[in-house]
């Protein structure tokens, strides 16, 4: 981008966005992003009456960002941020959410009643993929996050709606 400016006086700009999740989201759980992988296991899990297994410890820690207010941002970037270098669009370090913490979250949305098991034979990847939101604070210092549990799990919207994604 700076490079593209220098030589042509375009701004362009990358934006970096951390774990994403939302409505319409991608429940496969081979190629889907963490939430939505941990739903449609408790979705299957639920269904057949056996135990939620989540690979690894359960130990690492995400930065998870609700779709509608990446949106929000993406819709201020492109109006207002006028810099060629690039911006993070994440929760602070401060709102980090372990995959435990997820599972736990997704058990009690989806009133799943099973076992709760980690399997340590998998592995648990990065443990942290921190991302400072410190440039986006400095912008928008009052832009107000939508709270992981309630972004994601709330019955009326959020991701649990959106279900009807999943097949068994």
């Amino acid at each position: 981008s700076r490079g593209y400016w220098e030589q042509h006086g375009r701004r362009f700009t990358a934006v970096i966005p951390t774990n994403v999740f939302g409505p319409h989201d991608n429940f496969n759980i081979q190629d889907g992003h963490v939430l939505p992988g941990l739903i449609h296991k408790a979705f299957l899990a639920k269904a057949s009456g056996s135990a939620l297994t989540v690979w690894g410890t359960g130990q690492p820690r995400r930065q998870f960002i609700y779709s509608l207010d990446l949106a929000r941002l993406l819709l201020w970037v492109l109006r207002e941020y006028e810099e060629v270098e690039p911006i993070i669009l994440s929760v602070g370090e401060e709102e980090e959410v372990s995959i435990r913490e997820a599972a736990e979250a997704v058990a009690e949305a989806m009133d799943f009643q099973g076992e709760l098991v980690f399997d340590t034979s998998k592995a648990d990847g990065q443990f942290k993929k921190t991302a400072s939101n410190a440039k986006l604070r400095r912008y928008l210092p009052h832009f107000q996050f939508t709270p992981f549990r309630k972004g994601g799990m709330e019955g009326g919207k959020g991701v649990l709606p959106s279900l009807g994604n999943i097949r068994g």
